[in-house]
Parts: structure tokens; sequence; C-alpha cells
């Protein structure tokens, strides 16, 4: 089982990023939507209908990006379920199936594009240009058009992640209220947790503070970056051949509904101390649930 790591005290921190940049969402590559969308369920939660990404070309017409999703929306960042339906169309992610399935979308988000792409080229990162991408939304209170502006960095499919920023144009129909109560009381994205060789993973927190993550002072390249509410851990792991994402931390409201759904679909489970639980996906998501449980969102608070 993924464990937490341990920070440590040997470099000074960067100065901070100059714009604001948090967790968006994280991407998982699935062979089969399908299924992914059935384990997901199974657990508890409340999915996006299935949606077909589009984008504009050269010309300014709509055409298919070449991939399809489910979404999970939480009142703090969401869970992107992906796959590339067509291998033809271009679709930055493609050669990522022949690597690995699993965690490879890292979006941050950003409330100004082109400020957060000018941000990037000044802190050393080749980004491609700003892209208009959508995708339709139909939920019991709102339908339409979803459009997010979106520009990534170079990326390979041995990366740790595909780094990307996302710019929501229309938030309010990402996060309909009906998909963001979920039967097993999720409510948060709250980190996620990669693991590898030192000298690796040192230079993925590089690349991450370059992105726009917050380190603490005297950070090490071992310890946890901030993204907002969010934060990403960095653990070394000798053993790894590579940096590779291990964990991802949910929050819940209660942890009994999850615990009873885990053990329908006879998924590995284990009970930390402190009652938190992880939940062994690798089959499926290449990594561990790690959920949780923390107090609801105040009803006054904005999703």
């Amino acid at each position: 089982m993924w464990a937490l790591s341990r920070p440590g005290n040997r470099m000074q921190s960067a100065p901070p990023a100059p714009d604001p940049v948090d967790l968006d969402h994280v991407g998982f590559i699935v062979p089969e939507l399908q299924a992914a969308q059935a384990l997901f369920d199974g657990l508890g939660f409340t999915l996006t209908a299935r949606a077909a990404h589009t984008k504009r070309d050269a010309q300014g017409r709509v055409v298919s990006a070449g991939s399809a999703q489910h979404s999970v929306m939480f009142d703090t960042g969401y869970i992107e379920l992906m796959q590339i339906t067509d291998p033809q169309a271009g679709h930055q992610l493609t050669p990522a199936m022949r690597e690995r399935f699993g965690l490879h979308v890292l979006a941050l988000g950003t409330p100004d594009a082109t400020a957060c792409h000018a941000a990037r080229q000044r802190a050393g990162l080749e980004v491609g240009a700003v892209m208009d991408w959508s995708r339709a939304v139909s939920t019991p209170e709102r339908s339409g058009l979803a459009r997010f502006l979106y520009f990534d960095t170079r990326w390979s499919p041995g990366d740790p992640s595909y780094l990307c920023w996302v710019h929501h144009a229309t938030p309010e129909l990402v996060r309909s209220p009906s998909l963001l109560r979920h039967a097993n009381g999720a409510l948060s994205l709250r980190g996620l947790h990669y693991a590898g060789p030192r000298a690796a993973l040192h230079a993925w927190g590089g690349r991450l503070r370059q992105a726009g993550a917050q380190a603490p002072a005297g950070f090490d390249g071992e310890r946890r970056l901030t993204l907002g509410a969010s934060w990403i851990e960095l653990r070394a792991d000798e053993a790894m051949t590579r940096v590779l994402p291990v964990g991802m931390t949910l929050g819940f409201s209660t942890l009994g509904p999850l615990r009873a759904a885990a053990a329908r679909l006879g998924l590995p489970m284990a009970t930390r101390p402190e009652g938190a639980v992880d939940i062994d996906l690798g089959a499926a998501c290449g990594l561990v649930l790690h959920a949780v449980q923390e107090s609801a969102p105040n009803a006054a608070a904005p999703s």
C-alpha cells in the first residue's frame, strides 16, 4: 500500500508564482470509458453524462477532439475519466495509451488563461497556444455547451503527468448542484501523491513549481507543494524506475458508504489508525484512493 512521505529541509524555496493557480482537475486515460464509469458509479460517485470533446480548428470550425469523457465533480476540484475515441484526430494524449493507462492529466486552474500563459513563459516553460475547447453539459438544472480556454506544455508519454492549464469560461455549467451530491459523501479533491527516484522526483518538483505550484520555506524537493486549497506530495522511492502518480486523496463527509461500496466491489482496502481509508484502484486507475473525512462545506461557501 502507498504511504505518506516525511518532509526534509535542504533547499531554499523559489519566489511565489505571480498568478493564482489551483488544482482544477485530474484526468485518467482509460481503455474503456463504460467500464471506468461503472467502477466510479459503483463506488457511489455521481458522474456527468458522457460527452465528446470538441475544439476549433485553424479555420474556426468546431471539430472532434478525438476523446470522450465523464466527470466526477466536487466542491473543490474534479476527476475526469477520458477515453481516446479517435486516435487519428490528433488528440495530444493519444500516445499515452501505448505507455500506460491511469492518471495522466494534471490540469491547473487559472482565472485568466492569457495572463497565466505569459507567467508560465516567464517561468521558463515552453507552452503551446491557448485553445478554445468545449463539451456538452446536460443536468436537471442546466444545459448548454461548457467552454474552457486551455493550453499545455511540452509532454512525452513517459512523463509523470501531462501538464495543462484551464480557464473555465462557463463555470456555472460544470458545477450544477445535482452533480455535487454523491451517495458516498464525496466533497473534494484534496491532493495527489507522486513517487519515484530522488533525482527524477526533484526534477518533477521543479517543473511543478514552474507550472505555478507553491513550495514551503525550506523545500527540499520531497515535500508538499500547494495549489490553492489542494496540494501535491512528492516521495522518494529508489525502488521505482521513474516518477509516477501513486495516490489521490479525496475528502468525504463520511467514510461508511465508501467502505461499503468498495467491499461490495471486492476492492482491496485498508483502514488507517486515524480512520482514513485506502482503496487500491491499481488495476483500473494505477493508484490508491486515499479517503479522508472532512467537514461538509458551509452552505454559504461558493462551489
